[in-house]
């Protein structure tokens, strides 16, 4: 009997440190999310008449803070310049429905430097859009 009682003590004991040393050795993982340093940079947005002088019509363009505004009857040349802070990429857009036919050129700048140009190669018509976009990848 006393051999039994010993026994099954022992299996208590051993179940019981077999379980420390299981519960011990599992760790939890950390997922470790990579960490993006934010660049600021000046933007400069500008839009100007090519041919057949278009007047004005309404500046679509992404601001500072990423969204997609719509400055409404705005005569050209427009311009319109602004820092802002980009983690990773952004997506910059620029574009343009004219009140009249013609051609427009459109610049976008980023830290005083051209990234990308676009000129018109089609007649715009009124309620026509052209529209670029650029990706800023995190230096």
């Amino acid at each position: 009997m006393t051999f039994l009682i010993f026994n099954k003590h022992s299996l208590k004991i051993t179940a019981f440190l077999i379980s420390l040393i299981f519960i011990g050795s599992c760790k939890k993982e950390t997922v470790r999310q990579p960490v993006y340093a934010q660049k600021e940079v000046t933007i400069e947005y500008k839009i100007s008449p090519y041919k057949n002088v278009i007047t004005g019509g309404d500046i679509i363009y992404t601001d500072e803070n990423g969204v997609v505004t719509v400055a409404d009857k705005r005569t050209l040349p427009f311009s319109r310049k602004f820092k802002r802070n980009i983690k990773r990429s952004a997506i910059l857009s620029l574009g343009i429905i004219a009140e009249y036919a013609g051609s427009v050129k459109m610049e976008i700048l980023v830290d005083d430097q051209v990234v990308s140009t676009l000129i018109s190669n089609s007649m715009l018509s009124k309620k026509e859009m052209i529209r670029y976009t650029i990706t800023l990848p995190q230096e």
